[in-house]
């Protein structure tokens, strides 16, 4: 019975490198415009401005920092306007590594495929003040 188990979840195992090769992506240098949102991080790899309509979560990553000071200093306080969470939009450049999740979702609430946790941070500058979303 034991034996049955350790070769079942080993198939499982084996389909699931099969279905997704990236699984655990190397280090690597990633740009584009991160969206820093109260509980939520869009990251829009090879983006340089801010998009004209909110991107897709199925499309984007989350961004995971493991060091953020950098960060907290290009961040406002401001979490809300009474109609939405407003948007910081923040274009970076870092080194990172990309995780995929094909049976689950990343970042708040699963809502992104994968996530980018960010190693070291290159730079990174404001595109403008905190903005909503229509819709």
């Amino acid at each position: 019975m034991a034996l049955r188990w350790i070769g079942m979840v080993a198939v499982v195992l084996a389909l699931s490198s099969c279905l997704d090769p990236g699984l655990s992506g190397r280090t690597r240098q990633f740009s584009g415009v991160y969206l820093h949102e109260f509980e939520g991080s869009t990251f829009v790899e090879g983006a340089t401005g801010i998009p004209g309509d909110r991107p897709d979560y199925k499309k984007t990553d989350s961004l995971e920092w493991i060091d953020q000071p950098r960060l907290e200093e290009l961040l406002e306080e401001s979490l809300g306007n009474g109609d939405c969470y407003t948007v910081q939009p923040i274009l970076i450049t870092f080194v990172g590594r990309r995780t995929r999740y094909p049976f689950g979702g990343a970042g708040h609430m699963g809502l992104h495929p994968s996530k980018v946790t960010v190693h070291r941070m290159i730079s990174a500058e404001r595109l403008g003040p905190p903005f909503c979303y229509d819709g």
